[in-house]
């Protein structure tokens, strides 16, 4: 028997590959890894719909509520669903739990936590390296609240060599191995620190603000075209630092990834038009959702306008 592992490709997403991996060691069984972002879990579906076998598990972690997933394990991966574990820390509807209940094997939802605390709770709760890694990915998770600063810096630093492209499964082995930096880690966060700052450059230049009334929310939202080398939380907290006048930042990637942050609570309905309709979720003040079609340098303030108007829609 396989378990198939599915979860986002950020620090608590691979910590919680990593916890996932730490457990079936512990307990002589077989993980497959499936290293996915929000948009492609579809994708890893179908591939997996393929492969797996009768006795084969599925779990996925760090992976939010989102309507067109769902609807695929109901129409499309019955039997899948029903070998499935769920993990997950973004917020969900009640009507979406109850859905999903119904179809997978186990659902386990709270926002208090981190996708990879969770896990560890379920699966390792004795275990050190399985904490140590959690606080690693909750320090990241919730912004470094409620830790010392090297810790924040050390799980930033992670996700630099994680979004530089270094090979996740090598990222994986290492933190199984309890090894949290090492020489290879360092090149690979200094030769993205090299390409960060023009990226992030090429990324203002593309600014776009507008003033919207959103369900009778009055903002104003700043928009940009980023780049497929920059992260989404390293993006919203430039956005969030750099335009102190807007109320809202929305970030859109080349591949149509779309990722919205919100300065307070009283602008929530913003976030609740983006995964209305973009097919988003999210946790606290900030959302994913996915724009229905790819984005070039040339038509981006075309679709700037159109997340725009879909804001001012009913």
């Amino acid at each position: 028997m396989t378990t198939y592992i599915m979860a986002h490709i950020d620090v608590d997403g691979l910590v919680c590959h990593s916890i996932a991996e730490i457990w079936a060691r512990k307990s002589g069984l077989t993980v497959k890894h499936c290293f996915v972002d929000y948009q492609d879990i579809g994708i890893a579906l179908r591939t997996l719909s393929e492969k797996i076998k009768p006795d084969d598990k599925v779990l996925i972690a760090d992976i939010g509520f989102e309507k067109e997933l769902i609807d695929s394990f109901l129409n499309r991966y019955g039997e899948i669903a029903k070998r499935t574990s769920w993990f997950d820390h973004h917020k969900w509807a009640e009507e979406a739990v109850v859905r999903v209940s119904s179809i997978v094997e186990e659902l386990v939802i709270d926002e208090s936590l981190c996708a990879s605390e969770i896990l560890q709770k379920r699966f390792l709760p004795e275990g050190g390296l399985a904490k140590r890694l959690a606080q690693l990915a909750r320090a990241h998770d919730f912004y470094g609240k409620g830790f010392e600063p090297k810790i924040f810096e050390q799980a930033c630093k992670i996700q630099d060599v994680i979004t530089s492209g270094y090979r996740k499964e090598t990222v994986v082995e290492q933190l199984v191995s309890d090894i949290l930096w090492s020489k290879d880690f360092e090149t690979a966060y200094t030769q993205y620190q090299n390409i960060r700052p023009s990226a992030i450059t090429r990324m203002d230049n593309t600014i776009a603000k507008y003033f919207v009334v959103v369900d009778g929310i009055a903002a104003n939202i700043a928009i940009a075209l980023t780049s497929g080398v920059l992260e989404s939380k390293d993006v919203r907290a430039h956005l969030l630092r750099n335009e102190n006048g807007s109320d809202a930042i929305i970030a859109i990637w080349p591949n149509g990834k779309i990722a919205c942050e919100v300065r307070d609570e009283k602008f929530r309905a913003i976030l609740e038009k983006i995964n209305k309709k973009f097919n988003g979720g999210g946790r606290g003040l900030a959302v994913g959702a996915m724009y229905p079609q790819k984005i070039n340098e040339k038509d981006y303030r075309e679709c700037f306008d159109k997340i725009i108007e879909a804001l001012r829609s009913d």
